[in-house]
């Protein structure tokens, strides 16, 4: 017997094994990540639904001021071919134009959500409309999502989109890796591949990078220099490797999220720290020089505070979060979830992506709220000092992410930033006008000439916030939807999702 051939053999066979193996592992989990962020769940014909078109006349109602202090009364609206085409309260309304009685109820301009992943679940386009969102920040873009986005401008239903770039990070070890590969990165290393990056989504159609925390300092000062030669916004994180001076110098003009300059804050915190110093007491010393930086560079935050909240509870009180969102609209892929051994990737128990490690002690469960408890009230503190000091803020919540519901997300999120600090015209200019200008969009106002992406409200929502739900009719592209038709899409998802839905949620119903 020719031992060294059976050896050969023998080694061959195991490389093939092992190649396989490794090909249908890395197969399996992409199946499970696709069936996670969505891509299983049937999508609903969006054709089904026959919003009305052509000129309109929204009679006696209130509209929101420019400045969103106060509503005007007894106002006549007429919208022609998606353009708010005159507004006072003697227009003569033409026979061919369609009225709708405006009496007593509320007009404001179509509501932005700023910090949106849309993943492979195009049933959330129907839910923006539904909830009066006639803009998005896409922020985890792809070919896919820029092809929605087409689709929206060339009729289909859906709200404006601005889609930026896959996210930009480095993956030099396993850890940075599996980060990459479960957000969808576009990966690099050098500063090279950072500007080549940067022509790359330039030529694809992306509206702006997003920037994530694990990109390097190197590819970081590439990106942006190049992204600003090319007029490119940049938009995101702050890289783990990074100053918040590289921020303010490289031209970065949104950070997306509290919380990211709150972790910019403590990393600094955590170098100089005394035994007796305290991070709040920090974070409060340092917001008025942070504040004029960011208002002094135009930079602009985006919000998701309520992503922040649920993030702790989640970890302590799940079933009371699952309580108070509404799952039945959420992508089943997203709220089922995956599992892989004791990770996972998904909304409700045994999978949730916050939930904490099996196995802790009562004293490292108690240690996790503390942290968890400092870092939400970091979070808090810089939202009120900062809004204090009058910076830029937009509205939006990382819809998707556990337990955000798109559309209704943004609802709730109005209702944190009242909380910590905004007034109810401060939170509808942070989803209206602010935003708009921030994406240099002809929206945000009730203004003549502008688009008319617009929602008519049954209740005042400068006397409640929560009143932005009150929703009659929603205008966006040159379409009218009533309620009937937004109750008709709500449906139609509920529907989609219930009919692939492997776990009874009723527990949680709302």
């Amino acid at each position: 017997m020719n031992w060294k051939k059976w050896v050969k053999y023998i080694g061959i066979a195991l490389l093939v094994l092992t190649i396989g193996g490794a090909v249908f592992l890395y197969f399996g989990m992409n199946s499970s990540m696709k069936q996670f962020y969505g891509a299983n769940t049937p999508v609903v014909d969006h054709t089904q639904f026959k919003p009305s078109t052509g000129r309109v006349a929204i009679q006696n109602v209130n509209i929101l001021s420019p400045d969103a202090e106060q509503f005007i009364e007894g106002q006549t609206v007429i919208i022609d071919n998606g353009t708010i085409q005159s507004i006072d309260s003697t227009s003569i309304i033409s026979t061919q134009t369609k009225i709708i009685d405006g009496t007593g109820k509320f007009l404001i301009p179509g509501l932005i959500d700023s910090h949106v992943h849309l993943f492979y679940s195009p049933n959330d386009l129907l839910l923006y409309i539904a909830n009066g969102v006639t803009t998005i920040r896409e922020m985890m873009g792809n070919k896919e999502r820029l092809g929605w986005k087409k689709e929206i401008e060339n009729g289909r239903i859906g709200p404006k989109m601005w889609v930026a770039s896959p996210p930009l990070g480095t993956a030099d070890n396993m850890e940075k890796r599996m980060i990459s590969w479960t957000r969808q990165a576009k990966n690099v290393n050098t500063a090279s591949q950072a500007e080549k990056a940067i022509e790359d989504f330039i030529d694809k159609g992306y509206d702006g990078v997003k920037i994530y925390s694990h990109l390097n300092k190197e590819s970081y000062l590439a990106a942006t220099k190049k992204a600003n030669d090319l007029d490119f916004p940049i938009v995101g994180h702050i890289p783990w490797e990074t100053e918040l001076e590289d921020v303010w110098d490289n031209g970065q003009s949104e950070v997306a999220h509290f919380e990211e300059l709150m972790n910019a804050l403590r990393r600094k915190f955590d170098e100089s720290k005394e035994e007796d110093d305290d991070l709040l007491e920090y974070i409060i010393q340092e917001s008025e020089q942070l504040a004029e930086q960011l208002i002094q560079r135009d930079i602009a935050v985006t919000s998701t505070l309520s992503l922040v909240d649920g993030v702790y509870n989640q970890k302590f009180d799940l079933e009371k979060v699952l309580k108070g969102v509404e799952l039945n609209y959420a992508n089943v892929g997203l709220v089922e979830g995956v599992k892989f051994g004791d990770s996972g990737f998904g909304w409700l128990p045994g999978t949730n992506l916050y939930r904490l490690p099996s196995g802790l002690t009562e004293e490292q469960i108690e240690g996790q709220k503390q942290f968890w408890s400092t870092y939400v009230n970091a979070c808090k503190t810089l939202a009120v000092e900062l809004t204090k000091r009058g910076v830029n803020i937009l509205a939006g919540t990382d819809a998707n992410i556990p337990c955000t519901v798109p559309g209704f997300s943004l609802h709730d999120e109005f209702n944190s930033l009242t909380q910590f600090g905004m007034s109810n015209a401060q939170v509808l200019r942070s989803a209206t006008s602010a935003p708009s200008k921030w994406l240099g969009h002809n929206t945000g106002k009730i203004t003549v000439g502008l688009d008319a992406d617009l929602v008519l409200l049954d209740k005042d929502p400068l006397s409640n916030i929560a009143n932005t739900r009150a929703i009659n009719t929603v205008f966006s592209n040159g379409k009218v939807y009533d309620r009937q038709l937004l109750d008709q899409m709500l449906e139609a998802v509920k529907g989609a999702n219930d009919s692939v839905r492997k776990i009874d949620i009723n527990q949680y119903s709302k």
